[in-house]
């Protein structure tokens, strides 16, 4: 029942004759990670939407405020409730106004699904289901009352939510499987029960008796056995994050058979102190404390992200290291668009991470906006034209990146014979002090990628590096050659070389406008 509006869209979407390229792949090799775009590796800098952004009539000025941002890619979401209106009936009218716009700015799309569960509950599902609890049941707490959240256990939930997610993946490939701008699909958004641990329903109870799924207990390594027996005070929880994943799993199944897309779904953490499942966060999510189990039950998802609100440097890369692993990559799925979460991004890349998106950047303008769009405008716009680059670099083992840590004004990179010491708080001239104040907002950062033998590429904003030769030999280390300029199409323009005071005194980067440097070391 798509609108004539959608009809001119899909039209203007699918009449120019464009070469097909290659689809987008997440791939995997020696525990590193990459996100293939157009067959490169790709680092994604994103901004997402408000929740209620993604509306053909508001969709322009946010995608606007996204290109402001100098993001290379824009995080949207798909909602069940428009794109499903009846059931059957398909409006394609917001995602072909989405996928036009982005490519009017040159912009990549990650479409967020809202199906069953957005923010643990299930608010974005079409009306006709919401009115039909006997049909699409709800789940039910340990006092036999429902929730707002679609029981992970009735097959009509789980066959509506998958057969909608691919007539949309069905849909992608019809309008974008030659163009690509669609590079990732979230599938539902930070998923899990709010107001329960666990359904209670008739189904889940006699589920919650049965052992658990021998594909769980391999990959744990755990004894066979009831939900209970196997994991004791953590059984409901346990119990309801396989529903969950498994759930998604199918889901997820059946759009990949219809277009096969990176996927990856999202987490409301279980961070800062917070405990109580189905309280402090939604049970049954991909917390850190059922991530193998997720990861057993979850196939056809190719990574899980992290929703980060915190500007805490322990609490942030804490997190990231709890998911940054082998069978999983570092990916801030959102986090806050606000100043003090800029110098992550770098953390990120440094742990290989394959990119960093900030939520909410689109809205009313207010000082606290405006300070979050110059920072991360910075942010971006200094690794855009670099991005390429450094995801190859991450995905070789050839790059590190590092966030200034309050009270740990030195931080050291090691590249095998040589050191880069990273400093904060140094002057931009001049000898530092022995001791270092480093900087009053802790916004240091700092990036350095290997590109050959004895060179390297760093750039990064208030910071200092000064290359150490360290091996264990008669030679000294010195700077042969120090070149600043900058990538365009990504093609090194050299513009000048550094030495004498650029140099004596370390390479400095500055808060503002901060060069791209490449740099020769060798020995005498």
């Amino acid at each position: 029942m798509a609108s004539s509006v959608a009809g001119l869209l899909l039209a203007c979407l699918c009449l120019p004759a464009f070469a097909a390229e290659q689809m987008p792949r997440f791939v995997t090799e020696n525990g590193r990670h990459a996100l293939l775009v157009d067959g490169e590796p790709y680092t994604v800098l994103a901004a997402q939407l408000h929740n209620s952004s993604a509306w053909p009539a508001v969709l322009p000025g946010a995608l606007d405020q996204v290109v402001a941002l100098n993001a290379n890619t824009v995080e949207a979401p798909v909602y069940w409730e428009q794109f499903e209106p009846s059931p059957g009936q398909y409006d394609t009218t917001n995602v072909d106004a989405l996928i036009e716009q982005a490519r009017r700015r040159n912009l990549r799309v990650a479409l967020l699904w809202f199906g069953s569960w957005k923010n643990g509950q299930m608010h974005y599902v079409p009306e006709w289901i919401k009115r039909d609890a006997v049909t699409y049941p709800r789940t039910l707490d340990e006092r036999g009352e429902p929730v707002d959240v679609l029981s992970p256990h009735a097959r009509a939930n789980v066959e509506a939510d998958a057969r909608a997610f691919a007539a949309l993946m069905q849909h992608l490939r019809k309008v974008d499987g030659q163009r690509h701008t669609v590079i990732l699909v979230q599938v539902e958004n930070e998923p899990g029960a709010i107001g329960a641990v666990r359904d209670h329903g008739a189904a889940a109870n006699a589920a919650f008796a049965q052992p658990v799924p021998a594909a769980i207990t391999t990959r744990l390594g755990k004894p066979t056995g009831t939900w209970r027996d196997v994991f004791g005070p953590e059984a409901d929880e346990a119990f309801n994050a396989y529903a969950t994943a498994h759930y998604i799993e199918q889901v997820a199944a059946a759009g990949k058979r219809a277009y096969d897309m990176p996927m990856y779904v999202n987490t409301w953490l279980r961070y800062k102190g917070k405990r109580y499942p189905g309280v402090d966060y939604p049970s049954g999510g991909a917390t850190v404390n059922v991530f193998d189990l997720w990861r057993a039950a979850t196939p056809s998802i190719d990574f899980i992200g992290t929703d980060i609100y915190t500007t805490d440097y322990s609490e942030y890369t804490k997190v990231i290291g709890q998911y940054a692993r082998p069978d999983n990559p570092a990916w801030v799925s959102e986090t806050g668009f606000e100043p003090g979460t800029t110098p992550y991004l770098f953390h990120v890349l440094g742990q290989g991470g394959i990119g960093f998106s900030v939520f909410g950047m689109d809205g009313l303008d207010s000082p606290e906006k405006r300070a979050a769009t110059t920072a991360h405008a910075a942010n971006f716009g200094q690794l855009a034209p670099l991005q390429r680059l450094i995801a190859k670099a991450a995905f070789e083992g050839r790059l590190q990146a590092v966030a200034e840590q309050p009270g740990q004004p030195k931080r050291t990179l090691r590249f095998g014979d040589w050191e880069v010491r990273v400093s904060y708080g140094a002057p931009y001239w001049g000898d530092a002090d022995p001791i270092l104040p480093g900087n009053a907002d802790h916004g240091g950062r700092l990036l350095v990628a290997q590109t050959g033998k004895d060179q390297f590429l760093l750039t990064g904003f208030s910071a200092r590096a000064e290359f150490v030769r360290v091996a264990n030999d008669a030679l000294h280390g010195q700077l042969l050659r120090v070149e600043q300029g900058r990538y365009v199409n990504g093609q090194w323009q050299f513009e000048r070389l550094l030495n004498g005071d650029q140099t004596d005194y370390g390479l400095n980067f500055v808060r503002e406008d901060p060069p791209v440097l490449r740099v020769t070391v060798g020995t005498y």
